[in-house]
């Protein structure tokens, strides 16, 4: 059988570097494999398996930054980076927005584990996000 959650937020938000994006709702989901609480960061991914997870975002600078500015956001699983789910950006006007997404495949062996994305690289904001995640086996 296969789960899935999908979480969003649409009103633009504030990042700073380091910051974990916040997902303020929940979507579509099914089973208990993966876990997603309002208006928090973390995913829980709940059996060993596999996993498919898709991101996107729309992302902007903040007032008062220094130009250029590159922001990447990165798929942390239990607090490391996950090889390949990263994306990037450079600002060169205040007038910028970008469209930012990555998906990736990743693997759980001790559950429960956690899955956040960080935004790093100076003050931004991020609006229009998604995270879609399925069990895969």
């Amino acid at each position: 059988m296969e789960e899935f959650l999908n979480a969003f937020s649409v009103p633009a938000a504030p990042g700073t570097s380091g910051t974990e994006l916040v997902f303020d709702l929940n979507g579509q989901s099914k089973g208990t494999a993966i876990a997603h609480a309002e208006r928090s960061a973390e995913f829980v991914l709940n059996e060993p398996g596999f996993y498919a997870a898709a991101f996107h975002s729309t992302i902007a600078p903040a007032s008062g930054v220094t130009f250029p500015l590159n922001i990447q956001f990165t798929m942390e699983q239990d607090g490391t980076p996950v090889p390949g789910a990263a994306t990037q950006h450079t600002f060169h006007t205040s007038a910028e927005n970008a469209n930012i997404a990555f998906d990736t495949i990743l693997a759980v062996t001790d559950a429960p584990s956690i899955l956040t994305v960080t935004g790093l690289g100076g003050n931004f904001l991020y609006s229009d996000v998604g995270m879609s995640i399925y069990q895969i086996g």
